[in-house]
């Protein structure tokens, strides 16, 4: 089998306002990704999708789509699509740094590769550990009554865990979480996002108040090279403390267990480069005594369909911070035909063959962006 065309569509899908996301990095009212289709020569098709963030990830969608349409498509196409030896070599030979282009071209092919074997995407990946995975919704870092409404608007949802973005100033942080809390009562978990937002003193007087609010994780508090000083914070309280944009690449998950900078690592396919480069980070992570939870990128039905396989496939997850496998609960439009496998309460492997998803083609054209 020969991967005869690959198909880059970028799209432009805005945010919904019951949640409208907002964090220390900045606010986004629209995302621009980009579903990629890859044909091979018996006709089946793959799809994937980049979730791209220029602010975040560097990666933006019209420039990864001329990638895709150009030198990747000369260097993929007569590749062999069951292979992802054969396909990542003449990726890697071609792009680099771009993590989150290279999770949708092995998504793409993984689909493919299932479809044509007829099983799910997990049995490529070494099978299923679990089919149902438990999440957490996230509240962002708006006005402090803006959020204890979208909070008041998510009761009798059946959400267990909410994470609140904090990192702005603490003084409002704090009031942002007590309002969460208020709002909840004390049965919810809440865990705290800073996306590098505090200084360390910021830190450490945040966490001394969060832990009075039972707030049971604080994720990414110091900037992604602070490893010290995040042992330092780690060494005074109870609560995990888990690294989102310190944790990139395998070096840098054996780096927090070095330095004792997390107890909690934070991975997902874009972020990692990949499914496989996911899980096996897991395992390193395991395996250094790190517990590993599933972040986002805010990712629409074809991403979060591919990180539903990995976390299936991956032994491991925290059981104190769930995944944040819930990007189509914040959009107008999914990309595909049905993601009800992402609820409020949890979110399921989708059922069937490939990655259990359909590609919607009315909205691909209907949100698509001229080139």
């Amino acid at each position: 089998m020969k991967i005869a065309r690959m198909t880059a569509t970028p799209v432009e899908v805005p945010r919904l306002a019951r949640l409208l996301p907002k964090t220390a990095h900045g606010q986004v009212l629209a995302s621009r990704y980009v579903v990629l289709e890859l044909e091979s020569n018996s006709g089946v098709v793959g799809i994937g999708e980049v979730t791209c963030s220029p602010a975040w990830n560097g990666e933006e969608a019209l420039e990864t789509s001329r990638l895709l349409s150009g030198p990747l498509q000369s260097e993929l196409v007569g590749a062999d699509p069951l292979s992802w030896a054969d396909v990542s070599t003449r990726f890697d030979r071609t792009i680099h740094d771009r993590p989150f282009l290279r999770a949708a071209v092995e998504m793409a092919c993984l689909d493919l590769a299932a479809r044509h074997f007829d099983v799910p995407a997990y049995v490529l990946l070494g099978g299923a550990y679990r089919t149902r995975i438990a999440t957490k919704i996230v509240l962002p870092a708006r006005e402090i009554e803006t959020v204890r409404a979208m909070a008041g608007g998510l009761l009798g949802l059946g959400i267990t865990t909410l994470k609140v973005k904090v990192g702005l100033e603490v003084e409002g942080d704090i009031a942002r979480v007590a309002a969460v809390r208020e709002t909840l009562g004390p049965d919810v978990r809440i865990t705290v996002d800073a996306n590098e937002g505090w200084s360390p003193e910021e830190a450490r007087s945040a966490v001394e108040r969060l832990d009075g609010l039972g707030v049971v994780a604080v994720e990414q508090p110091l900037s992604r090279r602070a490893w010290e000083a995040s042992a330092a914070l780690r060494r005074m309280t109870g609560m995990a403390v888990m690294g989102d944009e310190s944790i990139w690449t395998r070096r840098d998950v054996i780096e927090a267990a070095r330095t004792g900078g997390f107890d909690t690592v934070n991975l997902y396919p874009g972020k990692c480069g990949g499914l496989r480069r996911t899980i096996s980070m897991a395992d390193l992570a395991r395996g250094l005594g790190l517990a590993v939870s599933y972040g986002s990128n805010l990712e629409l039905g074809i991403g979060s369909a591919a990180m539903a396989h990995a976390a299936a496939a991956t032994r491991q997850l925290s059981p104190v911070v769930p995944a944040d496998l819930i990007g189509p609960l914040y959009f107008e439009s999914t990309m595909v035909a049905d993601a009800g496998f992402v609820r409020w309460d949890g979110a399921d492997v989708p059922p069937g063959t490939g990655l259990g998803i359909q590609l919607d083609r009315k909205a691909l054209e209907r949100y698509r962006i001229p080139l």
